[in-house]
């Protein structure tokens, strides 16, 4: 098999393991409620708005002699620039307080997903950098509408799901472009291997913040509904 195909066969495994846990299982089953989708897009909006950062962090650190697909790269961080604004104002039309959500910390699972790929491109190898954007854009490409539906049946109406129709409908054009850049960029199996331990990486922690979403609305529900002499109690 080809680099993309070598990568792709292993994400699917990844993401399979991704696509088992809580979140999507109770997506699937119908069972998610709004205020799982809005912390899904506070989270969202936290990661997406670093995105272009990360991008340009990886051509900062990347050593290449493919000065053209390394030109169609930048243009591809400028196209990312913004995409975190969609989650926010998808967030307003449900409800939501974009501006908290703005100036609100994200979750430490989130900053963990955030924080992986930022040291692999600094300590380790930038070309782990692929195997994170790999997935990222993967996943929308994959699963196309597919999210929509169960989304649209708990209420949240269609024009609060830009960040995702947007994702949907980008993705496979740029899954084409990561394999120019799986192509050009890679010049050993080791650095095929940093791609890999990227994209693992990435998968496995995107879950983890999945899941640390699902704690976080079940956490403040359970200590609100508590009884007033349990909260207080040491």
């Amino acid at each position: 098999m080809n680099r993309t195909d070598t990568l792709h066969a292993e994400w699917l495994n990844c993401f399979s393991r991704l696509h088992q846990g809580e979140f999507f299982r109770m997506l699937g089953a119908g069972l998610l409620k709004l205020e799982h989708y809005k912390a899904f897009l506070r989270e969202t909006y936290h990661n997406a708005s670093h995105n272009p950062k990360k991008m340009a962090l990886f051509m900062a650190h990347l050593d290449s002699d493919q000065p053209s697909l390394e030109a169609k790269f930048l243009r591809h961080a400028a196209m990312e620039i913004g995409h975190g604004e969609l989650a926010l104002e998808d967030l307003r039309i449900i409800g939501g307080d974009a501006d908290t959500a703005r100036n609100s910390r994200p979750l430490p699972t989130t900053e963990a997903l955030t924080a992986f790929i930022v040291f692999q491109i600094q300590h380790r190898n930038p070309l782990a950098y692929l195997g994170y954007l790999y997935h990222l854009e993967a996943m929308p490409a994959h699963m196309g509408a597919s999210s929509m539906a169960p989304l649209l049946s708990m209420g949240v109406p269609a024009s609060a799901t830009s960040f995702l129709r947007e994702h949907a409908e980008a993705d496979p054009v740029h899954v084409k472009w990561n394999r120019e850049y799986l192509e050009g960029f890679i010049g050993s199996d080791e650095d095929m291997e940093a791609v890999l331990y990227g994209m693992r990486g990435t998968c496995e922690l995107h879950g983890i913040m999945f899941q640390g979403i699902m704690d976080q609305c079940r956490g403040p529900q359970e200590w609100i509904a508590m009884p007033a002499a349990e909260k207080t109690a040491p």
